[in-house]
């Protein structure tokens, strides 16, 4: 199966991997490159008040630290979103308590419930879901934006070759921003029947409201939003 995998490095070749793992073949197109903003730096906390714990919902948050920032949160305690996201965070010198949240909203709840005692530090990037910071609001906090996903211009070449000929069986979509560009560019390529025919494979149900949205008729919503799940979509049963 060819499965057109839209999401940024390196994200995307981790995807392919496991897409070969399965037996699938990944055509790479990304829609966005994460860099990073003010070159990575965390501002100092308030005076008197040192960070005692950082907040992230992306790998790339932790990716993209400069080393003096890096340097500055060693061995903090972490609270994040996915399994990678703490890989990134031990990667970095801190140390990710409990196990990792699900989602973003999962980590807003316990944050406005049971936030940490002291001032607490949220990585984020410039595109984000506004429940993290919500919940942080009474709380004594510090935002960092710290990276930014910034979309292509064009439909990489890679997808308009394979949409054109009618490879690609699946698309895989990790983000509604993403997914909104794909239908845009699709349509600014003229391959929107193209784009929206293979089966969409969405990491949650907004995703796929955006996409029916612009027409797409074969969706599918991972149970749990994880890649995982969302490979798992790939399986003989939920394919044929």
């Amino acid at each position: 199966m060819k499965v057109l995998v839209l999401r940024p490095e390196p994200g995307a070749s981790r995807t392919a991997e496991a897409l070969a793992s399965l037996g699938h073949e990944a055509v790479l197109a990304p829609l966005s490159e994460i860099v990073p903003v003010n070159d990575g730096f965390v501002p100092l906390p308030p005076p008197g008040s040192p960070y005692r714990c950082v907040v992230a919902a992306s790998a790339n948050a932790f990716i993209m630290l400069d080393s003096e920032s890096r340097d500055a949160l060693y061995e903090l305690p972490a609270l994040v979103v996915g399994a990678q996201t703490a890989t990134a965070a031990e990667a970095a010198g801190l140390r990710p308590v409990e196990l990792a949240y699900n989602t973003a909203a999962e980590l807003a709840e316990a944050l406005a419930t049971s936030a940490p005692s002291g001032h607490l530090l949220y990585l984020a990037g410039r595109d984000r879901k506004p429940e993290i910071e919500a919940a942080l609001e009474g709380h004594s906090f510090t935002l960092a934006v710290v990276y930014a996903a910034n979309l292509v211009t064009a439909l990489p070449m890679a997808a308009r070759h394979a949409l054109r000929a009618g490879t690609i069986d699946a698309v895989l979509h990790y983000s509604a921003r993403s997914a909104r560009a794909y239908v845009e560019l699709a349509e600014e390529a003229d391959l929107t029947r193209a784009a929206l025919a293979p089966a969409q494979l969405c990491l949650s149900s907004a995703i796929a409201e955006a996409l029916a949205q612009a027409g797409a008729s074969d969706l599918r919503i991972a149970a749990t939003p994880d890649e995982d799940s969302l490979l798992a979509l790939l399986g003989d049963g939920a394919m044929s």
